[in-house]
């Protein structure tokens, strides 16, 4: 069966990165959501219900597309909206689903965020990244995996991947 890795996190905990990583050590191909919002992103907010449910729109096609091609694939979310937990319902119909949460501690993740080349994400205020990590904080899911990434190095996040990968 197909399988979809879902990295969930607050904005900054390194989802992209250990997606990246992923990719990269794994060869699981990893699509990056937030290249599908910026794509569709123009003078809309990123809080734009509108926004919102045609960027899930366009994200579920690409996994489905992407799916013809490759058995396994990874995506990043923080899982906030209703949007994404529709979609996730709407995956898991096809495809076999692992939930990995990305634990990062709230001040290093705006800590990334300010650090971090806002040419690769949706360009967001501190307030606003502060905002959307308390909701995410409440986010809860049945996860496979959580992975520690306050320090982790590379190596030690891959060798817990494999643990749900293999």
């Amino acid at each position: 069966m197909k399988t979809l890795y879902i990295l969930i996190g607050l904005k900054g905990s390194g989802k992209t990165f250990i997606g990246k990583m992923v990719e990269d050590n794994l060869s699981i191909p990893f699509l990056r959501v937030e290249n599908i919002f910026k794509n569709i992103k123009r003078d809309r907010h990123y809080s734009d219900e509108n926004y919102i449910r045609e960027g899930f729109t366009l994200l579920e096609r690409e996994i489905r597309n992407q799916f013809e091609e490759t058995d396994r694939l990874t995506i990043e979310s923080t899982g906030l909206t209703d949007e994404f937990k529709q979609m996730l319902e709407s995956l898991r119909k096809d495809f076999s689903v692992k939930l990995i949460k990305i634990d990062t501690e709230p001040a290093l993740c705006l800590q990334r965020v300010k650090e971090r080349d806002n040419k690769e994400h949706i360009n967001v205020s501190d307030s606003d990244v502060e905002k959307i990590n308390e909701l995410a904080i409440k986010v809860k899911f049945n996860y496979d995996l959580v992975i520690d990434n306050n320090s982790k190095s590379g190596e030690e996040i891959i060798k817990g991947l494999k643990l749900i990968i293999n």
